[in-house]
């Protein structure tokens, strides 16, 4: 798969990749001139997914992973509106009591010797198990469920809703709404995209922008809506479903403008 960073004569142009990367959030007009693009791919299936991406990540400013764990049942379309429901995969460090269960289940296994274990001051375990923690082994997923909505005739949810009809009449035995393929226009059932492929899809609409983006620009836009208050950094948390408060006062921090009184 081509990484979607910027290549020019097939190098990597390491300034144009940072640049676009911390690129201000897409504007109304760019998001508009986005979906023309979208408009002109020939082939519908292709059509419908990159418009439905756009809707995704502008309604819910959802993470690459949270789309592609996305499934058809979680999806369903009820009344006026078009109900679905995330899989927030939030990461976790294993603590130390699981990184010495870790040694010594590979000590029993004979991988490393007891000395690993046994040698090691408390410091020196204490710093092992930090970079340990890092790594695949020493995280772990806590897997959520959040329910949201959006009217099937807003703006993007329609784009969405168009995409998941389609998806429903032509695909019905497909598990995930972005499901992978073998080979152009044939789907595997049972196995979805790459967030890195989601990602390559808007890029070949405009190079300049990045799916973070899109999050970034939900948060800015819920912190405005309700500003500089307690249930602003409420909003903001459960809108992007963000484990921190922290993160979601920076939203608040960074686009809602302090009011400040001199004397009168």
């Amino acid at each position: 798969m081509t990484n979607p960073r910027i290549y020019r004569n097939g190098k990597l142009d390491k300034e144009a990749s940072v640049t676009f990367r911390n690129r201000a959030v897409p504007t109304e007009p760019e998001i508009e001139s986005l979906l023309r693009r979208a408009d002109k791919i020939e082939n519908e299936y292709y059509r419908l997914r990159a418009k439905a991406i756009i809707g995704l990540v502008k309604v819910f400013g959802k993470r690459r992973i949270e789309l592609t764990l996305l499934e058809m049942a979680d999806i369903h379309a009820e009344g006026s509106l078009l109900y679905i429901t995330f899989t927030i995969a939030k990461k976790h460090k294993k603590g130390m009591f699981q990184y010495i269960k870790f040694l010594q289940d590979k000590i029993k296994k004979g991988e490393i010797p007891i000395a690993d274990l046994s040698s090691k001051s408390y410091s020196e375990l204490h710093q092992a198990w930090e970079t340990w923690a890092k790594t695949e082994e020493g995280i772990k997923f806590k897997i959520v469920k959040k329910p949201k909505a959006t009217p099937i005739n807003d703006k993007y949810g329609k784009l969405i809703f168009e995409y998941y009809s389609y998806m429903l009449k032509h695909f019905p035995r497909c598990q995930y709404f972005f499901p992978s393929g073998v080979r152009r226009y044939i789907l595997r059932n049972d196995q979805h995209l790459t967030g890195r492929h989601l990602l390559r899809i808007v890029k070949q609409l405009d190079k300049t922008l990045w799916l973070h983006l899109f999050r970034k620009g939900k948060g800015s836009e819920v912190a405005k809506k309700y500003g500089r208050t307690l249930d602003s950094a409420f909003q903001v948390k459960e809108t992007l479903d963000l484990e921190r408060t922290e993160t979601a006062l920076r939203y608040i921090e960074e686009n809602v403008p302090k009011l400040e009184t001199g004397e009168t």
